[in-house]
């Protein structure tokens, strides 16, 4: 009954398998092991069903099955060997797929024109009684297909692939090969050897053989479908976590299930007693190495890098004018990702292309902007590119030759795009590790997580690439103004004869975070987003224009206003240096709906003076900054005015609120509304520029920190 049990478990596994896999699967490759899996679980269920009726005494229709399912055998062993004899390309051949379809013909006329009597047994398990094939060689019919089926195929096929191993150059192929060269070797020679041990021994353990072919099917998929190289230490882990979750638990049950047969028939309570018993303690052992594992990971997390890289990039001092931002940002990338080198590449905009600026390899290279390469990392959405994965296949796969040779070229093994919409400035290439171990898919994680700390320093570089042609004299901090305040005033103003809008921005310092944009959707519809980002300086000025891209970029993708809010503040939380948080709000105008939608995101003062009324009233209501909660989609809300001829809406920022007199007053809401009321005929340009003078002369002159602010009139057309 036991053997039965066993069958159908494994058939389960194998239909679950397949159907899982098949939910991913897009290439061939992993098609034919999925039918590979499919049709090994036909086997498994006709194993088992053949155990079911030598119980109930059926030796013909044993037989007929029997036959049947060797036949299946054959056609598993002759598909796997021909899935490795065209790995990795599967190209169409004809004459492979004939001897492919022959050799399913022969062994159909074998197992059913030659073998005479199947019989299953829990005690003489599978046996086939068969016509002489070499009376000689006491080589009968059996014999010489399980001879054919299990050994000399397969180890026609694996020497196949050992031969293009030898001519392969892609690492990623070359390791794959590699894997399935040895466990094919490893899972057949195991098949082979309890095969022949159990004829002799233990005949009832051949009921199980479907075993090792349900695990081959498992690990091969695994290996063709990874998306990077193996490093010696994750072998060795996963080797080690195999040996101490499965097999040393393994073999102690059997071992004592072994020992307990004794009570099996003489004792049977005590029999399941003790099985009960054994079945716990193992679970108990890997349940307790489990517990051990993970203390284990979580004392030695310093291993993983990540947040004192992290760390070390925003420690990063800007504003200091001795910064040599390269050799910075070398010496950081050597001590925590530990590359042989590293090349920043930024934009010549005289020659349309993007240049090495700085290599510690002593070679410079050049990328057309034109080139096919980043047209389609942009079109991918792809700034982060690993060799691994552009020769696994399933990364950028129409350019890659061209991305191979600009790796091979370069000597590197990582290519950082810096994108700006949909616009690349430069780029990021890191060589092989030190120590020779393959970026892994945690490296992966990180470089994209940290991603924006690479585009300050790529937006950075470039400012003072530009600040020699330029010649300005201040340096950093003031070239990075100038282009980060053109940035800023890339705006789509709005232009409608139903509104009159004012903006106003001005940073207390060189550089600020404020973040005011308005941006088109169509002729009657338009965002507007004011608000400021935490820091000071050139950080908070980078993060700034940063998420301006981004919110456009996103809003390429998203037509959902409320969505829109959401992944920008996912963004913030994920990507920007952490405590960074946006304080504002989002605006959809619609002049078809003479409405306006906005989403309050911590704005300090939205004010909207009602003609009806005459007076001015706030609305924002309660807001939440962006990049604090991780879940935010129940803590903000769509709100929506109606724009009424004779309103005027007015927001800014918390820096006209909060500016000082001498005497530590606060310039306040109230004075907002009193200046509001009292230009009121004035166009909305004037009415920002007023209340920004009314500030000035509050506060001495002197701003402690950013102005923006936001007017719309209605008007009466």
């Amino acid at each position: 009954m036991i053997y039965l049990i066993i069958n159908l478990v494994i058939a389960a596994a194998l239909i679950t398998f397949s159907s899982v896999a098949d939910v991913n699967a897009g290439e061939i490759k992993s098609r034919t092991l999925i039918n590979f899996a499919l049709i090994l679980s036909v086997t498994t269920l006709l194993n088992s069903l053949c155990i079911v009726l030598s119980f109930w005494n059926n030796p013909q229709l044993v037989s007929l099955f029997g036959r049947l399912e060797y036949f299946l055998i054959g056609v598993t062993s002759i598909q796997y060997s021909f899935f490795l004899i065209r790995y990795p390309y599967f190209k169409r051949n004809a004459g492979l797929s004939v001897l492919q379809w022959i050799m399913y013909a022969l062994a159909a006329y074998i197992t059913f024109s030659t073998f005479n009597v199947v019989t299953y047994s829990p005690v003489t398990g599978m046996s086939v009684q068969a016509a002489d094939f070499m009376e000689y060689m006491n080589l009968n019919w059996y014999g010489a297909y399980m001879l054919a089926t299990q050994i000399l195929i397969p180890a026609f096929a694996v020497l196949s692939l050992l031969l293009r191993l030898e001519v392969t150059k892609e690492r990623m192929l070359r390791q794959n090969m590699f894997l399935l060269i040895g466990i094919t070797a490893t899972g057949w020679g195991v098949y082979y050897l309890v095969f022949v041990l159990a004829v002799r021994y233990i005949p009832g353990y051949t009921l199980l053989f479907p075993i090792l072919p349900a695990a081959l099917a498992y690990f091969a998929f695994s290996i063709v479908n990874r998306q990077s190289n193996f490093e010696l230490r994750t072998v060795v882990r996963r080797v080690g976590s195999f040996i101490l979750y499965y097999a040393v638990p393994g073999v102690m049950v059997g071992l004592l299930v072994a020992w307990f047969q004794r009570y099996r028939y003489n004792n049977f309570p005590l029999y399941v007693v003790l099985l009960a018993g054994v079945t716990f303690i193992a679970y108990a052992l890997i349940y307790g190495f489990d517990r051990w594992l993970h203390r284990s990971r979580d004392a030695n997390v310093e291993r993983f890098y990540e947040v004192p890289f992290e760390n070390a990039l925003s420690a990063i001092d800007y504003d200091d004018e001795n910064l040599d931002l390269s050799q910075t940002v070398v010496s950081i990338f050597r001590k925590y990702i530990k590359c042989h080198s590293i090349e920043i590449m930024l934009e010549n905009t005289a020659e349309e292309a993007l240049e090495t600026f700085y290599t510690t390899g002593g070679r410079n290279h050049r990328i057309p902007l034109s080139s096919k390469i980043l047209d389609a990392a942009l079109n991918e959405n792809r700034t982060v590119i690993f060799r691994d994965h552009v020769e696994n296949h399933y990364r950028l796969p129409t350019v890659k030759k061209e991305l191979l040779e600009l790796f091979r070229d370069t000597n590197s093994e990582v290519l950082i795009l810096l994108q700006e919409g949909r616009h690349i400035f430069g780029a990021i290439l890191l060589g092989e590790h030190v120590l020779g171990n393959d970026y892994n898919d945690y490296e992966y994680n990180v470089f994209t997580r940290l991603y924006s700390y690479f585009f300050v320093i790529g937006y950075y570089l470039r400012n003072k690439q530009n600040e020699e042609v330029v010649g300005t004299v201040n340096r950093e901090i003031s070239m990075s103004g100038q282009i980060i305040q053109s940035i800023q005033e890339n705006l789509d103003f709005i232009n409608n004869p139903k509104v009159d809008v004012g903006y106003l921005s001005i940073a207390a310092h060189n550089l600020g975070g404020e973040y005011y944009d308005f941006i088109r959707l169509t002729d009657t519809k338009h965002i507007v987003v004011l608000g400021d980002i935490s820091g000071k300086g050139i950080n908070a000025s980078m993060s700034t224009v940063i998420l301006k891209s981004i919110v456009r970029t996103y809003l390429a993708e998203t037509r959902d206003f409320k969505q829109l809010v959401l992944k920008v503040n996912s963004f913030i939380r994920n990507n920007l240096p952490k405590g960074t948080f946006f304080a504002g709000v989002f605006a959809l105008i619609d002049f078809e709906e003479n409405a306006m939608y906005y989403i309050n995101c911590g704005i300090p003062a939205l004010f909207m003076y009602n003609p009806q009324f005459n007076n001015i009233v706030e609305i924002q209501g309660e807001g939440r900054v962006l990049g604090f909660v991780r879940q935010l989609r129940k803590l903000v809300k769509v709100r929506k005015i109606d724009l009424v001829p004779g309103n005027v809406l007015l927001a800014t920022t918390d820096g006209l609120l909060e500016g000082h007199s001498i005497r530590g007053e606060s310039f306040g809401r109230e004075r907002v509304q009193r200046s509001l009321m009292s230009n009121m005929g004035f166009p909305a340009s004037k009415i920002c520029e007023f209340l920004h003078q009314e500030l000035l002369d509050f506060t001495s002159q002197e701003l402690e920190d950013d102005v923006s602010i936001i007017a719309i009139k209605v008007l009466n057309s």
